[in-house]
């Protein structure tokens, strides 16, 4: 089967000819899944930014004594991890100061040498003065579109994502926490341990929002057959939850069944992450690339992993709490966002929550 939705109802809509009669029940299909589509938007409509004031690019590594200025801000020490917008402005002093930023729209890195100055643009750093900016060649193959928008950056804060986190149970939690999907082919789900000895009801979602087909699993483990893989749309993002006793131990959270060649993307990236790692080479650079590898294709559990121990290499970088935040968010843990969020402010970090 070939990958991609290449026979939907709603590519066929937008190719038809223009003289071609629809088939019966064609129409009133298409409409109902452009009703769905705008349903699934709303449902993830805190993790995609509506407005211009969303980040363009993340810092991935400083040397030496470097300082950004957000807008309405002062100039201040610049931070592993930290987002930056457009209009932003960034300087190195001297000597020996560098700063790497890595941009969105297609994961390119740009080097500032000493004693420079930069505005940030939407796509890439604008010389103000010092040294010439060097652009490293762009790294998503697929483009900004062509993968996730990466939440741990750029998902605005809301008010009702913490409407429950006082009410709580962080001990839930936890368990909650230990679900994970591997982004592998075909996708193998795993949850907490503790569902051992009993039955668990696992149920995945479509793209729609529509349960697609619910398993009853003797474990805490369940890898898709090459025949149910294959029956799904690659390269589209679907939902899954997990009950076992009666105790939610999945809140329904996403996760994206890869194309080859994101599958072909996001293995490379993995193995020259950890080729680096194994010859003890590994710079913060590249901690930051697998993150935003990760969260682009929906593998939030990954990056989890990744920020843990982040934090342990950087317990008082406000960022990491940020990102850590967000992805607490995307799996349902509230209480845990909010601890998250809570050490992030305590560190200095400014993170204001929407209406």
């Amino acid at each position: 089967m070939a990958e991609g939705v290449q026979n939907s109802p709603l590519k066929n809509a937008f190719t038809r000819g223009q003289n071609d009669r629809p088939a019966k029940g064609e129409s009133l299909r298409v409409f109902r899944l452009l009703v769905m589509l705008s349903l699934l938007l709303s449902f993830f409509s805190p993790v995609f930014a509506a407005d211009g004031d969303s980040p363009v690019g993340v810092i991935s590594l400083v040397w030496g004594e470097v300082t950004v200025k957000h807008e309405n801000e002062d100039y201040k020490p610049a931070r592993w991890l930290e987002p930056i917008f457009a209009g932003d402005l960034v300087k190195t002093a001297t000597p020996g100061s560098k700063l790497l930023v890595t941009f969105f729209d297609d994961n390119h890195q740009e080097v500032m040498g000493p004693a420079s100055s930069a505005r940030v643009d939407d796509r890439g750093l604008t010389k103000i003065d010092g040294e010439d900016i060097r652009k490293d060649p762009a790294r998503n193959p697929f483009g900004a579109g062509g993968v996730g928008n990466p939440f741990i950056y750029t998902r605005k804060l809301v008010q009702a994502d913490f409407a429950n986190a006082a009410s709580a149970d962080l001990e839930t939690e936890k368990l909650i926490l230990a679900g994970r999907v591997r982004p592998s082919f075909p996708p193998s789900m795993f949850w907490s341990k503790q569902a051992e000895g009993t039955v668990s009801h696992l149920r995945v979602f479509d793209y729609l929002g529509k349960p697609m087909w619910t398993r009853e699993v003797q474990g805490h483990t369940y890898k898709l057959t090459e025949k149910e893989a294959d029956a799904m749309p690659k390269g589209v993002v679907y939902t899954w939850d997990v009950v076992a006793d009666k105790q939610t131990v999945v809140v329904r959270y996403p996760f994206r069944l890869l194309t080859k060649p994101q599958r072909d993307w996001y293995q490379k990236q993995r193995r020259d992450f950890d080729n680096k790692k194994a010859a003890g080479k590994l710079e913060r650079s590249d901690w930051t690339d697998m993150i935003l590898v990760s969260t682009q294709l929906y593998y939030v559990d990954e990056a989890i992993d990744l920020l843990y121990k982040m934090r342990d290499m950087d317990p008082q970088n406000p960022n990491i709490y940020r990102a850590l935040t967000r992805a607490y968010l995307h799996k349902g843990c509230p209480g845990t966002a909010q601890q998250a969020l809570d050490k992030e402010l305590q560190l200095g970090g400014i993170d204001p929550i929407n209406l």
